[in-house]
């Protein structure tokens, strides 16, 4: 049996050390709640994003997938305090998106 081709586009994606990054910067402000080191990383893998022709909702979807894979948020329950720090971190990152 031939198996279609599939025409899907590639959607752009960050690069995976640009993921790690993240991750690791989202774990750090998890921890203790300061954001300049996040502010960094956000502005960077903004500046990817564009450069790879992300769109900013694109850049979102990268976003939520390392925030719920980390450890610290997939071990907790979810809650307001939780949602109130991701809802700081989307504001942040687009915030970095369309600075650029």
């Amino acid at each position: 049996m031939m198996m279609a081709r599939d025409f899907t586009p590639q959607r752009p994606e960050l690069d995976a050390a640009s993921v790690d990054t993240l991750a690791r910067a989202l774990a750090k402000y998890l921890e203790d709640d300061e954001g300049a080191d996040l502010l960094l990383v956000l502005r960077h893998i903004a500046e990817e994003a564009r450069s790879r022709h992300m769109h900013a909702e694109q850049l979102l979807v990268a976003l939520k997938d390392v925030w719920y894979s980390l450890p610290a948020i997939r071990n907790s329950p979810e809650g307001e305090q939780q949602n109130r720090i991701l809802q700081r971190v989307i504001t942040l990152c687009i915030r970095q998106y369309y600075a650029g």
